[in-house]
């Protein structure tokens, strides 16, 4: 009875919680929720295509030159349940668990297709057809990261202040992410990014949690004139860029629950966002798993 009793108070604390949150962050969560299952099942789609496509190649082998079959399947078998435990040698054992999953789905495609009866050059159209499936999934790719990053610099993120711009924009304002950068202290340092980087509707549900800095350092040649005469090059070592690497993550429930996920990472350069010539990149290596 106590733990009923326990139960019902915890539902009506999480039904109160809900009730009194901010209803962006529900909506940026529907939206960062609905981008991933958008990206995952053009991804699958690509993924089932090409497992099929090698499965009915393997069984043309097999009709033309008279090859065992059950030979090729074990290696692709063995490639591909043996991939994750790369991972899990690093010491990656979530990465593991996640790949082996996969891979054992895309095992369970390919040894069905492999079962299936196939029909004379049959493997030309699923060839063509998993071309045009790979296609479809990079332009998917792309226009879905386009609209996703635009919709968060519009509505969630103040990009000017984060030096993201084209050649055409203004240059960033005098307080922006590269002075801030700078703040020696650490804990003030996040605390005066947040509050420029995040839209104020925002600040309560969206934070900036690791700020990453790298120095980009080459060899400079120079020559000095003198008089006319002929001056050999020079050369020197000097700072030529600096690459910020922000990681933002959203609170669904508020800062105040310790609950959240990562909502975007992207790397922008100090010298693109001062210059007429603009190298504003997305990660996508995490948003693509």
């Amino acid at each position: 009875m106590k733990d009923l009793i326990k139960m019902v108070k915890k539902m009506k604390d999480l039904i109160k919680m809900v009730k009194e949150n901010n209803k962006l962050g529900y909506q940026l969560s529907a939206i960062c929720g609905t981008n991933w299952l958008i990206r995952k099942l053009f991804k699958w789609q690509y993924l089932f295509f090409l497992m099929v496509m090698s499965a009915v190649c393997i069984k043309e082998i097999y009709l033309t030159l008279d090859v065992d079959t059950r030979i090729l399947s074990a290696l692709l078998y063995l490639v591909m349940l043996g991939a994750p435990f790369a991972k899990l040698r690093l010491g990656s054992e979530i990465i593991f668990m996640k790949l082996m999953i996969r891979n054992t789905f895309l095992a369970i495609i390919f040894t069905a297709a492999l079962a299936k009866p196939i029909q004379e050059r049959e493997s030309l159209f699923w060839i063509f057809a998993t071309i045009i499936s790979f296609v479809v999934y990079r332009l998917a790719n792309w226009l879905q990261t386009k609209l996703f990053h635009h919709y968060l610099f519009v509505r969630v993120l103040n990009k000017d202040y984060l030096g993201i711009r084209k050649c055409k924009d203004a240059l960033p304002p005098e307080e922006n992410l590269f002075t801030d950068a700078n703040e020696s202290d650490a804990n003030q340092r996040m605390i005066t990014i947040n509050q420029r980087a995040v839209k104020s509707d925002y600040q309560d549900i969206v934070e900036l949690s690791f700020l990453n800095r790298e120095k980009q350092t080459g060899i400079s040649y120079f020559q000095n004139a003198f008089g006319g005469a002929e001056i050999p090059l020079e050369r020197e070592f000097v700072d030529m860029d600096e690459i910020y690497h922000p990681v933002f993550t959203i609170f669904p429930f508020g800062k105040k629950h310790d609950l959240y996920f990562k909502l975007v990472k992207f790397d922008v350069s100090k010298n693109s966002a001062f210059s007429m010539v603009t190298q504003f990149t997305i990660d996508k290596k995490i948003d693509n798993k």
